[in-house]
């Protein structure tokens, strides 16, 4: 009798842990920067009909537990999601320490929904991602591995047009998160390096010059950058804070 009793107890809590409601789990275990509503299914394989998750609005996410992940300590989850316009997929970890890791990152939507200063300085283009590996501790990126790739970029105070397609190439670099800027093509020549510090500080600065088929306008704008070197190449650099 007593083996029955413990042979549904067990059955009873291993049915109570496979079907934990994602509902009560988001109000006991979301961050704050995590905002979701038309929550349905369980803690391991459900849905979220739109929701808030670090600054960008999402639609129609998913979400199902990977076991395997679960021998290594973290629960790690395959993740679908879709922007105002776009689509993002990934592997998500939770560490018991708060991190999140995100691996096999896949996804694209316009340069101006992923950050509210592209907007305000009338810039947009096409964003294409593709990290193998993005750790993120209190809000803030502190490793990264992969590449972003900016298409039809324009820039209002530039031009009038399209200026081109760009390239970074992120690593991780002993505590900081650095990139390899570069053109892929279009109307101007860029070489630069972006870095984000630990203090949520980061910079922006490399070397630039208009090529010959960009219009007056860009010329002129990139004479307030300086005097150029021998390649005609001016400096510039940006600085702010995550």
């Amino acid at each position: 009798m007593k083996r029955l009793v413990f042979s549904g107890i067990l059955v009873f809590l291993l049915v109570l842990v496979a079907t934990f409601p994602a509902r009560v789990a988001y109000r006991l275990l979301a961050p704050a920067d995590l905002q979701l509503s038309g929550i349905a299914g369980s803690m391991w394989n459900g849905s979220a009909a739109q929701g808030m998750a670090g600054g960008a609005y999402l639609t129609d996410i998913s979400w199902r537990l990977i076991p395997k992940a679960i021998f290594s300590g973290e629960l790690t989850y395959a993740v679908t999601a879709r922007p105002a316009s776009g689509n993002l997929a990934a592997d998500v970890s939770i560490a018991a320490t708060g991190s999140v890791i995100i691996e096999n990152l896949v996804g694209n939507l316009p340069l101006d929904l992923a950050h509210p200063a592209f907007q305000a300085n009338g810039i947009s283009g096409d964003l294409d991602m593709r990290f193998r590996r993005l750790t993120i501790v209190d809000a803030l990126p502190v490793s990264a591995e992969g590449i972003l790739t900016v298409s039809n970029l324009y820039v209002r105070d530039l031009s009038a047009g399209v200026i081109g397609d760009f390239s970074a190439e992120f690593q991780a670099n002993g505590g900081q998160i650095t990139a390899v800027v570069d053109d892929v093509s279009g109307v101007i020549d860029i070489s630069g390096e972006f870095i984000v510090e630990a203090d949520r500080s980061y910079r922006l600065t490399g070397l630039v010059r208009a090529r010959e088929s960009a219009p007056p306008s860009i010329e002129q704008q990139l004479r307030f950058l300086g005097t150029p070197n021998n390649d005609g190449m001016r400096p510039f650099r940006f600085e702010g804070s995550l």
